[in-house]
């Protein structure tokens, strides 16, 4: 039997039961999923960035980046910037078939560069 404790009324994040149910991703990747998933759209993100947020090694992050690549939750998207530097945009999703079918206004990247 599971009690819950008291849940909180604001600054919280919904997740379907799925993400964390789901078999094909190790639990260092469903948490770093979830991570993920809690931050703001203009979150700057970097390998080397969630290697701090987590006390993690980079070899640790990028395989668990690699499982949700693999498993459809996250696409990596190469973007040249105004300046022509190149950088890497981290899609994320709670449904991995959002990718194959995606909505009427897909997410853009902000481009942080100007």
């Amino acid at each position: 039997m599971i009690i819950h404790g008291p849940r909180e009324k604001r600054d919280f994040t919904v997740l379907p039961n799925r993400i964390l149910r789901d078999d094909a991703l190790s639990y260092r990747a469903r948490g770093l999923l979830c991570f993920l998933l809690s931050q703001p759209p203009d979150w700057e993100v970097s390998s080397t960035r969630l290697t701090l947020e987590f006390g993690e090694g980079r070899d640790a992050v990028r395989s668990a980046i690699r499982e949700l690549v693999n498993t459809g939750y996250m696409q990596l998207q190469k973007v040249q910037g105004h300046a022509g530097r190149w950088s890497t945009h981290y899609i994320v999703t709670a449904d991995p078939w959002w990718f194959d079918n995606p909505v009427d206004n897909p997410p853009q990247p902000v481009d942080n560069s100007a």
